[in-house]
């Protein structure tokens, strides 16, 4: 089990953990789950009249991504968002290109035109980011990596230049992420964090601490098990309550733990190893009792990117699964020689 909690957590303080290894840096548009010389999505959906609700929890009926996508011929994403009373809504986003062709600035404008977000790009990746708000800056954000190209320290500036936010993470050699300490507003305490990997025993081990340095959760995993969970009593979920497991072939497994030290377990199952389309998510309790489930099917195209997608629900409350929505996408690619292809 390797580790790949790199994020900035204080950036990024939602859940679940991640214990996968470090992945290859994509394109957006490999990001967004395409392939192929993606040109433009456009996603249409049709939600079925049921009487069910998504309970809290693990999700299993998962969104659509990418209403309305554009990408230039590298896969960079340059518009994003979604058509309302029939006009677009959302970010168009500028490149700026040094003289090689890299991508080293990206500038974020709303369908208004008006400039809201600007970026850096360095050679492990985003190193600022400034966000605008009627033409000002509210505020700022840097990252700074370490000589293996990992993000070493965050800091997030408000619009007066006063850091509201700070990160410090360590990353070994191999690529495992090992601590983090993370800060608020005047220095204040926000969250600490350590994990260790074994990859001799495939043992894995969390913990995440108080500002005073008593545990507040931690668990251990050998494999794809959780072996132990522990957490205070007083948070129904804290940082490290959910988690993934490294994906094994078509299946990725994934955790949702409690303070009683019970540990509800969600299997996705895939329609390959590339894991690209989920065809079926199940959530069961600590005892393996299935409580929720959903089923995928996808109509492929020739890039193995999704046209048409079903997806059905059950809980024990509606009986046999039901129809939960029906999405239809039209695509269109780029050609090898930068024209545009037809719809897909």
């Amino acid at each position: 089990m390797r580790s790949s909690l790199s994020g900035v957590a204080l950036a990024i303080l939602f859940l679940p953990v991640s214990l996968s290894a470090s992945e290859p840096k994509y394109t957006d548009a490999r990001s967004d789950g395409l392939l192929g010389p993606i040109r433009s999505v456009s996603t249409r959906e049709e939600r079925a009249q049921i009487e069910w609700h998504q309970p809290d929890g693990p999700s299993v009926a998962l969104p659509a991504w990418c209403q309305e996508c554009e990408y230039d011929l590298d896969g960079n994403r340059i518009r994003t968002g979604q058509i309302i009373d029939g006009e677009f809504r959302g970010d168009v986003i500028r490149l700026l290109r040094d003289n090689t062709g890299k991508v080293i600035e990206k500038i974020a404008e709303n369908y208004q035109g008006e400039m809201y977000r600007r970026e850096v790009i360095g050679p492990y990746g985003i190193t600022e980011q400034d966000g605008f708000e009627n033409g000002k800056q509210i505020s700022r954000s840097l990252w700074f990596y370490d000589g293996n190209g990992h993000v070493s320290e965050y800091r997030n500036y408000d619009r007066d230049g006063v850091i509201v936010g700070s990160s410090f993470s360590t990353i070994d050699a191999s690529d495992n992420f090992k601590e983090e300490w993370d800060s608020g507003p005047n220095g204040s305490f926000s969250l600490h964090f350590v994990q260790n990997n074994d990859p001799k025993t495939d043992t894995f081990t969390f913990t995440n601490f108080n500002e005073n340095g008593s545990i507040k959760v931690t668990f251990t995993t050998v494999g794809t098990k959780v072996i132990s969970y522990w957490q205070e009593p007083s948070e129904p979920h804290v940082f490290g309550s959910n988690f993934s497991m490294d994906p094994v072939g078509k299946t990725w497994e994934s955790y949702s733990c409690h303070s009683d030290g019970s540990c509800d377990h969600v299997i996705s199952n895939f329609l390959d190893e590339a894991r690209r389309h989920v065809s079926r998510i199940e959530w069961r309790d600590a005892a393996g009792v299935l409580k929720l489930s959903g089923d995928y099917e996808y109509e492929l195209d020739q890039f193995g990117n999704w046209t048409k997608r079903t997806v059905w629900v059950w809980s024990p409350e509606i009986g046999n699964r039901k129809l939960y929505e029906t999405d239809y996408r039209t695509l269109t690619y780029w050609r090898a020689s930068g024209g545009s292809k037809g719809d897909q």
